[in-house]
């Protein structure tokens, strides 16, 4: 193949195979340009102009006059043109392609503008041409300590050891996008009219100002988001699905192969808020449903259980600093029940006081 990276419009428009992708398209060539679009984002322009032009090409009849077509081009290249993209033809080649020029404002003037049809909406990929004409950074962490990455909006990622980044130098005014490879926790400056979006293999999160890891090996099929602090909105990029929202201490697992999504509880949730009171997590002939109460406030938990069979339960316990789940495990024993993490829930099940 050639290199695609380094494509104009026009030599876009030149390719035989990128010809036959437009005009005989197959699930094959749709697969490639959208995982080359994926990996090359600053590259939709020229294919958006490319595209334009073969598709004017197979619905245009007749071709205008030279003298048209010159005039048409000359439109062209002084309003559509993107700064960052600009298709460059040769005086010798500019005749052969004025007719294509004139069909492109043709199709332009009667739908409204072309986009690539295998490309995502706006609101799940590719970025907007604000974005386009901004540079991209790419970062790797080659050494064996975090690194500091510093977003142009003020927002921070720390990336693993031997993980990637890509990003503009300038964000787009209307949405943030970055591309992660490996391990980074995020802290995003809150914008809520400027949504920040990381895509990490085909999953997607947005958020507006929070802090979350994203963890998505190379070598691995699983994607990882877990939320610190704010919320989040997680979905496939492929995928009908409504997203999955998460919260401070969930965590959402990603397959790649089988483009699904699970919920659950973080492994060690962190304390969001301290109780009321001096004394914090000291229960003294305390109801229960108050119990799980301050659990569940402190830790942005979700608990059930059967109100019925622990209405009349208290509990005396001087726990402090212990981990969230050496807390229900000691009030569990106490209780003589058992707990299960189901989703985003934890399930106590118990037979009475």
């Amino acid at each position: 193949m050639p290199s695609y990276a380094t494509f104009t419009a026009e030599a876009f428009i030149e390719d035989d195979f990128f010809r036959r992708s437009i005009q005989s398209p197959t699930a094959e060539t749709d697969a490639y340009w959208q995982e080359f679009l994926r990996n090359h984002p600053e590259q939709t322009q020229a294919i958006h102009s490319a595209r334009a032009f073969l598709t004017a090409l197979d619905q245009t009849q007749t071709r205008p006059s030279t003298e048209q077509g010159e005039r048409m081009w000359q439109v062209i290249h002084q309003q559509t043109q993107p700064e960052a993209y600009p298709v460059q033809i040769s005086v010798s080649n500019r005749r052969n392609y004025v007719w294509w020029a004139a069909a492109v404002i043709l199709v332009c003037v009667s739908l409204g503008g072309l986009w690539y049809s295998q490309v995502p909406t706006s609101e799940q990929l590719s970025s907007s041409r604000s974005t386009e004409r901004s540079a991209w950074i790419h970062r790797i962490n080659t050494t064996q300590q975090l690194m500091t990455v510093q977003l142009d909006d003020g927002s921070t990622v720390m990336l693993s050891p031997q993980s990637q980044i890509r990003y503009p130098r300038r964000f787009a005014s209307e949405k943030r996008e970055v591309y992660l490879t490996g391990e980074g926790f995020f802290k995003v400056a809150k914008n809520p009219n400027q949504p920040f979006y990381v895509f990490a293999k085909n999953l997607i999160t947005k958020v507006v100002g929070t802090s979350f890891r994203i963890t998505a090996p190379p070598q691995n099929q699983n994607v990882q988001v877990t939320v610190r602090s704010g919320k989040v909105a997680v979905y496939a990029l492929h995928s009908s699905d409504h997203p999955l929202f998460l919260t401070a201490n969930q965590q959402v697992y990603f397959d790649t192969s089988s483009q699904q999504l699970t919920k659950s509880v973080v492994r060690a949730p962190m304390l969001l808020k301290s109780p009321e009171g001096s004394q914090s997590f000291v229960f003294e002939e305390t109801p229960i449903a108050q119990v799980f109460h301050t659990l569940e406030t402190s830790y942005g938990v979700t608990i059930t259980y059967n109100t019925d069979l622990l209405n009349h339960c208290k509990l005396t316990a001087p726990l402090g600093n212990e981990p969230f789940f050496k807390k229900l495990d000691l009030i569990c024993q106490t209780l003589g029940a058992t707990y299960e993490v189901w989703g985003n829930q934890i399930i106590i099940t118990a037979k009475g006081c």
